[in-house]
């Protein structure tokens, strides 16, 4: 049995990360979002786009998505590994949530 792998603070790693956790989840409604990695990464994003159950990642901006996500690479790298909460972060500042409250909070419970 192999120990689970530790997502590294690199685009790479958080953008795998994120994928693979949304390929495993079952959302409840389709959705889209940008994340925006700042911090040592230099705002780059990527999103995740959920539709009659089919779920697509890819590296590029979502213009007008329902809601945005600007979070800390490390704070999100902190989240992927269980080191801190989505919440925690949020209210640390470190992860920022603009947009459809509804929409995001789903989205967000259902990945994170």
């Amino acid at each position: 049995m192999s120990a689970k792998t530790k997502v590294e603070p690199t685009f790479a790693g958080i953008y795998r990360a994120v994928e693979q956790r949304a390929s495993k989840t079952k959302f409840l409604k389709d959705t889209a979002t940008q994340i925006t990695l700042n911090g040592n990464l230099d705002n780059q994003p990527f999103y995740v786009k959920i539709e009659d159950g089919n779920i697509e990642v890819a590296p590029y901006e979502y213009i007008n998505a329902p809601f945005y996500i600007d979070a800390d690479a490390d704070a999100m790298t902190a989240v992927l590994n269980g080191e801190m909460t989505f919440a925690s972060a949020v209210a640390q500042g470190l992860i920022t949530v603009n947009g459809d409250a509804g929409q995001a909070y789903l989205f967000i419970s259902q990945l994170f």
